[in-house]
């Protein structure tokens, strides 16, 4: 596993989080959990590409 590919893997991860997302009702739980996790894979994603180069 390349660092290439932990970054397509979590952008995939956050475009199916992000299908979720829009599904869920806004005040619930599930969404903000999801919303918390989908910005944590950004934030991970980001770090991994930023230190592959």
């Amino acid at each position: 596993m390349t660092y290439h590919g932990l970054g397509y893997y979590g952008l995939l991860a956050t475009l199916g989080a992000l299908a979720l997302m829009t599904l869920l009702p806004n005040g619930s739980r599930a969404h903000r959990l999801l919303s918390r996790a989908f910005l944590a894979a950004l934030l991970i994603t980001a770090a991994i590409v930023g230190l592959s180069y």
